[in-house]
């Protein structure tokens, strides 16, 4: 089953301006990023034991921090933790650029668009991509590239608006209040320091400079976060600790997605009197279909042909 959330961590989870020199600031809003892209929709499977991910075939450590390197980075996340943990319910707005080496023109954007992430803890969320950017004007964006995602914290719901239909993905038992969290991308919600540096090589890379943000570099230590991204450079603001950009460079390491998050509203107290929007409704002439979560190798070898004579 493949979720396509970046901006969830499922969500999957979020893409921002590209990380680029600190004199530029290439992540302010009115700054368009400069490297190359292309949307990758990520697994969402139950996460194996880390002893039996070690067996595999692993990524090996990019860098090597210092003492003092590593104490600046266990700071951070703690601080970011702890922030993470006061968010009940989180609004926004974002715009994500999509480089393609292959499709798109030379240093631009394949695509430039804008949508809405909203989350409730612990696990509920939408992630929807409803307008385009072209020759500088905010446009309806086609079917083929809207992007509609719910979850309820035991299905996630996908709108496909070319085929009319509302597909519900059951999740398993096991990751019921926890796909977020156990996404490929947990940097937005449910953060926990010690699960990040579990899964992840962190270090910090604010430019020089640059006081009002901490910048940060992951990169997966295992492969099957590594199937998603090579790695992922997620930027915080200092002052409400509030995320600002994200981006994640696709594991060929040329293409990536950028998204920059704006418009944040955490913890809205009229949030209850705006309707519930994590109710997936089927629109009117579209068909629902219901997958259901993958199974084990051991439930799947229980119920094939051979076993059920």
């Amino acid at each position: 089953m493949r979720i396509g959330l970046i901006a969830f961590g499922w969500t999957a989870v979020l893409a921002m301006a590209s990380l680029v020199s600190a004199q530029t600031h290439p992540l302010r809003e009115s700054a368009e990023p400069d490297q190359p892209v292309r949307p990758q929709v990520p697994m969402l499977v139950p996460r194996q034991p880390a002893s039996t991910q070690a067996a595999a075939s692993a990524p090996k450590s990019p860098f090597t921090l210092s003492p003092e390197e590593q104490s600046q980075v266990d700071q951070a996340l703690k601080q970011w933790e702890e922030h993470s943990q006061g968010i009940k319910t989180f609004d926004c707005r974002f715009r994500r650029w999509i480089y393609d080496v292959v499709f798109g023109p030379p240093g631009r954007a394949r695509f430039d668009e804008l949508g809405s992430l909203r989350y409730q803890a612990p696990d509920r969320g939408v992630f929807r991509v409803e307008t385009a950017m072209k020759d500088n004007k905010e446009v309806p964006i086609d079917d083929v590239r809207a992007e509609r995602w719910i979850c309820d914290g035991k299905s996630i719901f996908e709108y496909r608006a070319t085929q009319k239909q509302l597909i519900e993905h059951k999740l398993p038992p096991e990751l019921h209040g926890k796909a977020i969290a156990n996404s490929p991308l947990p940097f937005l919600f449910g953060a926990e320091s010690q699960r990040l540096k579990d899964r992840y090589w962190i270090r910090i890379v604010t430019p020089p400079g640059v006081a009002d943000q901490i910048w940060l570099e992951a990169y997966p230590r295992f492969q099957q976060d590594a199937a998603n991204f090579h790695h992922a450079e997620f930027i915080i603001k200092k002052d409400k600790m509030a995320p600002f950009a994200l981006k994640l460079v696709q594991p060929n390491e040329k293409d990536s997605i950028v998204y920059q998050f704006y418009d944040i509203e955490v913890n809205d107290p009229f949030r209850l009197f705006k309707g519930d929007p994590f109710r997936a409704f089927t629109p009117i002439g579209w068909q629902k279909i219901v997958e259901q979560p993958p199974t084990s190798p051991a439930e799947q070898a229980r119920r094939s042909p051979e076993n059920a004579r």
